[in-house]
């Protein structure tokens, strides 16, 4: 009995057996696809979360977007009701002045001070009311709005205007101070008078187009940009560029930069640029109020211009603003610049010639400082907003005496 038990218990035991251990891993089994399922589970719940997330958030950023509309198209109306008053009211407050209007580019919002087109027009505004008129500023939303204006002057940059004629005694000019590609010869001819900031380009327009065309380079505002009562002990900077990249690498900065000189920049979208060297990016921008001061405390300058203003042969407003300030300046050359300040400025056609400026700067800065020092009387008397808004009257002048002559001579037939 015993040994049939045996073989009974061995028997049992080799079925028992296997059954536990497949009940055993069937329960390992399962075990695993629940926590399998809970897996997915909790994944689903994360993607279910961040799915209601993102339309909460899309949620908020559309009612976000909604009440900027209408916030937008609230003052939009309200700038256009307000159009209708502001011929009445602007005749009052000119109390028999002329009325000059600025059409500025700049948006009519806190980011138009880091447009240099509104610093541009801010400074004409104020010199030309030293001649005695009246003077509205524009921003760009407000561009359709006419005044009854005697005299409209359209700062032409980036941005396109078109004359609005039903104003039959407004002297229409354009000044054209950048993007000069931009530009076509039907757009100069909607003007009553074309300025440019180029002597050469303003030859070259004078043969092709109809309308009257006046070479008005840029300028500096002498009120804040002048020399320093002393010249630095020490500077705060040694070479400085002030300029956004838009998306541009700009030579005279990249070869800067590989020589390892001492530069600090001011200025957007260098990242992908100097992707490497951003810290030499002191700011991505700097007020123009805060501009004369960087200039006076600062050793030298590099400079170069935009392709088409090059290519006309325009002068940028840095050039003036620096030496006005007593800052040497080392530029891209062109010829216009050359005859304008052909001692002052240093110029550079290609690398060799750039490291040629900088030796000049290394081994002989004081004479070269004394020569940009000199140039102070001429700027302030040449190139300065106040000569600007005297040439800007007289030209107005001239069109306004040609009109009149015109229109007698209409009545005399």
């Amino acid at each position: 009995m015993i040994g049939e038990n045996g073989q009974t218990a061995g028997r049992q035991e080799s079925i028992v057996k296997p059954a536990v251990a497949e009940k055993g891993k069937k329960g390992k089994d399962d075990a695993q696809k629940v926590a399998g399922l809970l897996e997915e589970q909790k994944k689903l719940l994360q993607e279910q979360k961040k799915m209601l997330w993102d339309l909460h958030r899309e949620h908020a950023d559309g009612m976000k977007a909604i009440q900027e509309i209408k916030t937008h198209v609230n003052r939009e109306l309200y700038r256009r009701d307000d159009w209708g008053a502001r011929a009445e009211e602007t005749a009052v407050k000119a109390a028999g002045r002329p009325i000059w209007v600025i059409k500025c580019p700049a948006p009519d919002n806190a980011s138009k001070i880091r447009w240099g087109d509104y610093a541009y027009a801010v400074s004409l505004k104020k010199n030309l009311e030293k001649q005695g008129v009246y003077v509205v500023l524009d921003m760009r939303e407000d561009w359709g709005c006419e005044t009854q204006a005697d005299v409209v002057v359209v700062l032409r940059g980036c941005e396109f205007y078109r004359p609005d004629r039903r104003n039959k005694k407004c002297i229409y000019l354009m000044w054209n101070i950048s993007h000069p590609n931009d530009v076509t010869a039907s757009e100069y001819e909607l003007y009553d008078g074309v300025c440019v900031a180029s002597m050469h380009y303003a030859k070259r327009l004078q043969e092709s187009l109809s309308v009257p065309v006046f070479a008005l380079l840029q300028c500096t505002d002498t009120d804040l940009f002048y020399p320093a009562e002393k010249t630095p002990q020490e500077y705060a900077y040694d070479y400085i560029f002030v300029g956004n990249s838009r998306g541009v690498a700009r030579d005279s900065v990249m070869w800067a930069v590989e020589n390892k000189l001492p530069l600090t920049i001011w200025g957007g979208n260098w990242q992908n640029i100097l992707k490497d060297h951003m810290d030499l990016v002191e700011d991505t921008f700097i007020e123009n109020d805060k501009l004369p001061q960087l200039y006076r405390s600062s050793r030298v300058t590099l400079n170069d211009h935009w392709k088409d203003m090059k290519d006309a042969q325009y002068i940028n407003n840095r050039i003036f603003d620096a030496l006005a300030c007593g800052l040497p300046v080392i530029s891209d050359y062109s010829e216009e610049l050359a005859e304008t300040f052909p001692e002052a400025v240093l110029y550079y056609r290609n690398r060799q010639e750039f490291e040629q400026c900088i030796e000049r700067i290394e081994n002989d800065y004081d004479r070269i400082r004394a020569c940009v020092a000199e140039q102070w009387p001429l700027i302030r008397e040449k190139y300065s907003f106040e000569a600007r808004a005297k040439e800007l009257v007289e030209i107005a002048g001239q069109i306004a005496a040609k009109r009149a002559d015109m229109s007698e001579e209409g009545k005399g037939l």
